[in-house]
């Protein structure tokens, strides 16, 4: 480990440790749920990383925000961070997966709120600094989509995203983009996929199977990773996969950064169950196949097939898992092909492309939303529309159920004093619409 990294993880760790003996470890929200529920039984405890943790990190700083989701029977807290002007015309949220938290995004968000545009970022449920519930099992691919929900839509109730969708933030984003279509306006796709364990329609590469093996044999323990790796995980992994012309290097303080989230083993949990939930086929080489969103992922296809708003490819040129994913989505999703999509490739960066490719992200963003602007952009339709027959055969339809229930003495929904047994009319004076 280089010096001055080592300097640095030992004075977090030192403080750490202080906060640890102040007894503010460990946030037993369980406790709390309990008291609502007195059937319930305490299995687990949410853990939350230290604020002393995220003090003075380069090019950081930003406070957060944060949502307390009550779903799963966990009280768990999501940080959040809502930046640049809320009436903003365009709203970019950035988003992140395994290894990284928020401060992925930090060389993008300056640029993007200077060009007048409202930022969403958040960290997911066991990353950066939003809680950590303490078990594997508290994790799984249908709870962070759950959580995302809660926190975006229930919470935020934000509209008209531009959505950038990168690892994990995509296998989570595109199902909440499937799921609630009309928040989103546009999507970016970088280095992400939307697996359905069906090797004929997409297969998972060697690369993530490689990496699974590695990172459930490890656990992502930092005795081990700095052993056979040379340092800590994430900064390890990210100091080899984040470097390109926007950060050709990572210094030793940003790499604390990045590690930060993770003060003790305790705190790995959520990450260690990301590779185990990326759905897999039975045929997964390392004997743990992961099937059981594999059906939901195909259902949201099915949205993808008929989604015709903007999606910008943004994939990079040296991205050892998730290289060709981006002919999926052009051959499947229409949006790939709508007028002005102009498809990028971040060149010289590997998977966290956000850090070593801003500068090229953020440019195809302004260019995507420069292309396709809010009038051009036309809600989903689910098609193909019918034509003058089949209206014509559902008006009849209509017609005859209307004659056969006037001759049992069914009268018609409404029958004012100038009759009809179907009458309709604006609102009426006087009175307010419900919604």
């Amino acid at each position: 480990m280089e010096p001055q990294l080592q300097s640095l993880f030992l004075v977090r760790r030192d403080e750490f440790n202080l906060i640890t003996k102040m007894g503010l470890q460990k946030m037993d929200d369980y406790n709390e749920n309990l008291k609502g529920d007195p059937k319930a039984e305490k299995t687990s405890s949410v853990l939350r990383t230290p604020d002393v943790c995220f003090i003075n990190l380069p090019l950081w700083d930003y406070g957060p925000e944060y949502f307390t989701s009550r779903l799963y029977g966990l009280d768990v807290r999501i940080a959040y961070y809502d930046l640049g002007e809320r009436d903003a015309k365009e709203t970019i949220l950035l988003t992140h997966g395994m290894s990284a938290w928020s401060y992925l995004n930090r060389r993008m968000i300056p640029p993007l709120v200077t060009a007048g545009h409202r930022v969403i970022l958040f960290d997911q449920v066991g990353c950066g600094r939003s809680d950590k519930p303490s078990r594997e099992e508290d994790y799984t691919y249908e709870r962070h989509i759950g959580w995302n929900i809660d926190l975006l839509i229930n919470h935020l109730h934000l509209k008209n995203l531009t959505a950038v969708l990168q690892d994990w933030g995509g296998l989570i984003g595109t199902r909440v983009a499937a799921a609630h279509p009309g928040t989103f306006r546009r999507l970016v796709l970088a280095n992400t996929m939307l697996p359905t364990c069906d090797d004929r329609f997409f297969k998972v590469s060697p690369g993530f199977y490689s990496w699974k093996t590695f990172a459930f044999r490890t656990g992502l323990k930092d005795d081990i990773f700095t052993k056979e790796r040379g340092g800590r995980w994430p900064s390890q992994i990210i100091a080899q996969k984040a470097i390109g012309p926007s950060n050709p290097e990572l210094d030793s303080a940003e790499r604390a950064a990045y590690d930060a989230p993770y003060p003790e083993e305790t705190y790995k949990a959520g990450a260690r169950m990301f590779p185990e939930l990326v759905p897999t086929p039975a045929t997964d080489p390392t004997g743990r196949p992961a099937m059981t969103e594999a059906e939901n992922n195909a259902a949201a296809w099915g949205v993808f097939q008929k989604f015709t708003k903007p999606v910008l490819l943004a994939f990079s040129d040296e991205d050892t898992v998730m290289a060709g994913a981006d002919a999926i989505w052009l051959k499947h999703c229409p949006g790939t092909k709508h007028p002005g999509v102009e498809h990028v490739t971040i060149k010289g960066v590997g998977h966290f492309l956000q850090d070593g490719g801003a500068e090229q992200l953020v440019e195809a963003i302004a260019e995507l939303i420069k292309a396709t602007p809010p009038a051009s952009i036309q809600p989903l339709l689910a098609g193909p529309p019918g034509g003058a027959p089949e209206i014509a055969a559902k008006a009849a339809a209509e017609l005859e159920a209307s004659g056969r229930a006037l001759e049992h003495g069914d009268i018609g929904i409404s029958t004012p004093s100038d009759g009809g047994a179907s009458y309709i009319e604006p609102t009426p004076k006087g009175r307010t619409p419900y919604q």
